[in-house]
């Protein structure tokens, strides 16, 4: 209901012709150019400051400001009437007029999410003038964007019991959109004009009614605050030759803006120009500038318009979907016999205004405000996150989810996230969002409502814990962050019952964990995994993906007593009898596979058959390492290759996601998932290793580490004991990680360097193989140190490519890895400590006794310990020491 407090317009006639507006009025303001729009809000801002009104301009386009005139708006030639003798009203910020610039380049949310807090600080009663919403084109291009602008703007409005202007230009929006602002207006006024006449039809006014109010009405130009209805024939007709004129049936207006701009570029194929290029570049890939320069040089218009054919929405296609096409153009424009062994991808694109879209419709966008302000950033997450599931998709969106589910048929596909922020330089939010598996079976609307939910899933999981902890530490809360997704047919071959491919993994161009000083990080590094490649990107518990140095693969990383010890035992599968994504014991997976498969896939370890028949166990050891993969010499020379090219056209390290299937007679196909740019850690500090004693050493290592050349003082150490841990009850264990997770929390506001050493798996979810933190628990930890203990099974795992270890690179945290026996650690004194004051209970008082005895916390600011890492020999030293460069001088803390 609107206010019947009555707000004047700064004309008498228009005022009466709407009987009055009122606060909690939206009003828009249909125009054919600005200088219309710039006629009425100048006399309402006049009168408004006359009356000691509060008044806001908000601005988006310094080129097209209303408040100076303009060359090209017919309505200023108005001036020479008698009504416009008086000089212009300069816009000039006072007491009473207030402009804030708008950035709407930073795009839709952040510009919303601004606006929506000067409102609230604005207060009550408070006139608001708008730039026009069709210069929103410029930067958010699709119309729909800009009615979802206008739909969750107006409320903040008319919350406020406030009143504001508003304007779009006739002809340049979709019918769609038009009826979403009219429906959410609560005032929509066209006006047209034509030499020196001037009309303006109110097409809706709520709340209030005259017998004219809907008539046309004429607006003397001489005395403008004369505003008359017309009511005579003769009169009419002159106007509706006039609206003739403005075009207002034009049929163009059944199309989205998007839609208008691809079809005039579509025309104009054969003046491709690099202007034209790198605009529609910056319409689907984003504003990253590296990231335009790149698709820039590889790309072309019919490339732009075939991801436009396959995209559902409007909008960009986010990172992740950005990269995979980059990377699939660089290997088919650099290396064309390498890319005859790619697989052809046909993926399907949902557009990030869909997300903004789908909070607007199922009124979310509310909770998606109050989840913004800092109190309500985690504690309305949540409630935000139930809502998003429970919403529901507009017919349209629906239809086209049909069709492209119709086009997969039966095929298996993945819903992936792929956010405006995703996988770029800098932020690879690797594994913070969901991606859900579709086995795509059933009846075609069973399939769409498994479908719509994934959909909703990878949506909701933007409300995450673990996602607003990344967002904020990178001081990334305040960034616009939409949601688009990639769909993607699952590459892989059906066993059966079950549906793989043959392997899949991760792949590294630059090799940032060199367990040998004769591997060469610049050949590149492969996680690779048989099945889907789930378990490449997981901290596996139990399992062992194999890393391999492309240069020289049979250099194991990590060795047991038998070739089974540290390999694969479990694989990742879409399971068609339960319609889902399992994780099965390889035994189960190999008495599904055909038998040439089974033995290019499969291994046995005879010769722990052989100890076991000593002890009267006749049974198979079976496991993989994909080790006929990786014997394959074409796989590794195209892989190289491939990795090379990618990075020299990024001037940057890169990693890639892939898949392979194999045939019988050893061909391969690989599917280019995923790319992106690698982050890389270390500080590039060359470094003198320093001579230390024993006594003085914590620890001594050669290889074994990651995050390259690295020096440091150490403030804080950290240390769970692994026999203590170990014998500690299996059930209590997660919460020796939650007390990790207090101290962590302790020293946040601290800069404190916080050296961390936990037994086996560092982010492990199975306690008997390490501790169970998840990365917000050790997220201002700089030194992280995964110890082996033998004697209770404890052992660190080359996690190098896991989206675990992608976070500890991201956020410059050094890893380390110590064995109780092994060539890597030279010296490791573990009772280093033993004889400094314990200060955990001063951080987590409420302990118990037992878990007290555990967790060790010692403060050594300021007492010398320090740690350096020597990237070229691989080795490492923590200890009291100081440490100099290459030139000699002291390494300053």
């Amino acid at each position: 209901m609107i206010n019947q407090k009555k707000v004047y317009s700064g004309f008498d006639g228009l005022d009466s012709a709407l009987d009055y507006m009122r606060y909690g009025d939206n009003v828009v303001w249909q125009i054919s150019d600005v200088g219309e729009y710039a006629f009425f809000a100048r006399s309402f801002i006049k009168k408004a400051i006359e009356d000691g009104k509060n008044v806001v301009y908000f601005r988006f386009d310094q080129a097209q400001r209303l408040d100076e005139p303009a060359e090209g708006y017919t309505i200023y030639d108005l001036r020479a009437s008698a009504a416009f003798r008086a000089p212009w009203i300069a816009f000039e910020e006072d007491e009473r007029l207030t402009i804030y610039d708008i950035d709407i380049t930073a795009g839709f949310e952040k510009a919303v999410m601004d606006i929506s807090d000067i409102i609230e600080e604005e207060g009550a009663e408070t006139h608001y003038i708008f730039d026009s919403m069709t210069i929103l084109q410029n930067e958010w291009v699709a119309d729909f964007m800009i009615a979802n602008f206008f739909v969750v703007t107006a409320p903040e409005i008319a919350k406020t019991n406030s009143i504001a202007y508003f304007a779009c230009v006739r002809n340049h929006h979709s019918v769609e959109s038009l009826a979403r602002i009219r429906e959410a207006a609560s005032v929509l006024i066209d006006v047209v004009h034509a030499s020196k006449q001037m009309y303006v039809q109110p097409a809706k006014v709520q709340d209030r009614y005259l017998p004219t109010i809907f008539l046309p009405h004429i607006v003397d130009i001489d005395d403008p605050n004369m505003i008359k209805p017309l009511t005579n024939g003769i009169e009419l007709s002159g106007y509706f030759a006039v609206v003739g004129k403005n075009g207002d049936m034009d049929g163009s207006q059944n199309l989205d803006n998007w839609e208008r701009f691809f079809i005039e570029k579509r025309k104009m194929a054969k003046d491709e120009n690099e202007e034209d290029i790198r605009t529609l570049c910056r319409m689907i890939f984003g504003s990253d500038e590296h990231i335009l320069d790149i698709a820039a040089r590889n790309i072309t218009l019919d490339d732009i318009l075939a991801i436009k054919a396959r995209m559902i929405g409007v909008g960009s296609i986010g990172g992740k979907a950005t990269g995979m096409i980059l990377s699939r153009l660089i290997v088919a424009r650099k290396l064309p016999e390498v890319s005859k062994v790619l697989e052809p991808h046909d993926s399907f694109y949902i557009a990030s205004n869909l997300y903004y879209t789908f909070l607007v419709k199922n009124k979310c966008w509310g909770l998606k405000i109050k989840q913004r302000k800092r109190r309500g950033y985690f504690a309305i997450a949540e409630i935000l996150k139930e809502k998003m599931m429970e919403g529901v998709f507009s017919d349209n969106i629906r239809e086209q989810f049909r069709r492209m589910l119709e086009y997969y048929g039966q095929s298996p596909i993945i819903v992936r996230s792929s956010s405006m922020l995703e996988d770029g330089f800098g932020n690879a939010f690797a594994g913070k969002y969901e991606s859900v598996f579709c086995v795509n079976k059933g009846a075609l609307e069973d399939r769409l409502l498994a479908f719509e939910n994934a959909v909703k899933e990878v949506y909701a999981s933007t409300m995450d814990e673990s996602v607003l902890e990344y967002r904020l530490q990178r001081d990334l809360s305040a960034m616009d962050e939409q949601m688009a997704l990639l769909v993607q047919r699952v590459s892989g071959s059906l066993f059966r019952d079950i549906y793989m491919p043959a392997a899949a993994g991760v792949a590294f161009s630059y090799n940032q964990y060199r367990w040998n000083s004769e591997i060469d990080p610049k050949a590149g590094v492969v996680r690779i995994v048989m099945g889907l490649g789930t378990r490449a990107v997981d901290r596996t518990d139990g399992d062992y993906p194999r890393i391999a140095a492309l240069d020289r693969p049979s250099n194991r990383a990590i060795q047991g007593e038998y070739p089974s010890d540290f390999a694969q035992k479990k694989v990742d599968v879409l399971d068609l009898t339960v319609n889902s994504h399992s994780t099965l014991p390889i035994e189960e997976v190999s008495d599904r596979m055909a038998e040439w498969f089974r033995d290019i896939m499969i291994e046995r370890d005879h010769r722990r058959e052989q100890e076991m028949k000593k002890i009267g166990i006749d049974r198979k050891f079976i496991y993989t390492s994909c080790d006929n993969i990786l014997k394959n010499q074409k796989f590794l020379v195209d892989m190289r290759a491939l990795l090379s090219a990618v990075e020299k056209e990024y001037n940057y390290p890169v990693d890639v996601e892939f898949a392979l299937n194999i045939s019988k007679s050893g061909e391969f196909v690989i599917n280019l998932l995923q790319c992106r740019p690698l982050q890389v850690g270390g500080s590039g500090l060359r470094v003198l290793l320093p001579e230390v004693a024993d006594e003085d050493t914590f620890f001594r290592l050669n290889g074994g580490t990651m995050g390259g050349s690295y020096y440091s003082a150490v403030d804080v150490v950290v240390r769970i004991d692994p026999k203590t841990y170990y014998d500690y009850p299996y059930n209590l264990k997660p919460a020796i990680a939650r007390s990790i997770g207090q101290i962590n929390q302790f020293y946040k506001e601290e800069e404190k360097v916080i050296m961390l050493l936990v037994p086996g798996r560092l982010g492990t979810t199975s306690p008997e193989l390490g501790v169970p933190v998840r990365f917000a628990e050790i997220s201002n930890v700089s030194i992280a140190c995964e110890v082996s203990y033998e004697g209770g099974g404890y052992l660190p795992e080359l996690s190098y490519g896991s989206h675990f270890f992608q976070d500890l690179v991201e956020s410059d945290i050094f890893y380390a890895s110590i064995f109780e026996n092994k060539d890597t650690t030279e010296y490791y004194d573990a009772g280093f400590f033993s004889e400094k004051e314990n200060i955990l209970r001063l951080i987590v008082p409420d302990i118990s006794a037992d878990a007290a005895g555990i967790i060790g916390v010692y403060d050594v600011t300021g007492k010398g310990l320090h740690i350096v890492s020597e990237v070229t020999s691989g080795r490492t030293i923590c200890g009291y020491f100081n440490a100099v460069d290459a030139d000699g001088n002291p390494c300053i803390d």
